[in-house]
């Protein structure tokens, strides 16, 4: 089913076999290619995860994540419990958003602001072994390898992996005057 802005409140994507139907971006000529959001992905490391919170309001959080592109999926990582946890354990279906650090003349407007949001599912992982692999391969994003490797001797237990497998995925570039 195509998004049609006419139908802005009413909107109601056609269903098959219980399959989501993602709209399209309504500012297409600004839509950044597939390997424009990977490059963006890369390059950044700061975004907001969004998950279904209490009583159907969203909960929404800036995270650090970094992105594997074997598996399409985000890397993020959380303590073993809290608000975050529960809402994912209730619904593991999630939206990611991020853009870049835009620059301008001072006083202007950013005229170079690309952003990107993700739907997807996301898991939880806490199997102790699988943890301290994921983190490594998040942690080397940020970190040296010594650094990384002290930080998980002493941090690793405290924590669990969050993988968002990305189920779809669009990005925009500010095209303005």
């Amino acid at each position: 089913a195509k998004y049609n802005a006419s139908q802005d409140i009413e909107y109601r994507p056609e269903r098959t076999n219980m399959e989501t139907v993602f709209r399209e971006m309504r500012r297409f000529k600004q839509q950044m290619t597939e390997e424009e959001c990977k490059e963006l992905l890369f390059s950044e490391e700061h975004g907001t995860l969004a998950v279904n919170g209490d009583d159907g309001y969203p909960y929404a959080f800036p995270m650090n994540f970094t992105y594997d592109a074997d598996s399409n999926s985000l890397i993020l990582h959380s303590a073993k419990s809290g608000y975050k946890l529960d809402c994912i354990r209730r619904s593991d279906k999630a939206c990611f958003c991020l853009h870049n650090t835009p620059t301008s003349p001072t006083g202007a407007l950013p005229r170079d602001v690309k952003s990107i949001v993700i739907f997807g599912r996301i898991s939880i992982v806490d199997d102790p072994a699988e943890i301290i692999g994921i983190l490594e391969r998040f942690d080397n994003k940020f970190e040296d390898p010594e650094t990384v490797k002290a930080h998980l001797k002493r941090e690793g237990h405290l924590a669990v992996a969050l993988i968002l497998r990305i189920e779809h995925m669009t990005g925009k570039k500010v095209v303005e005057g």
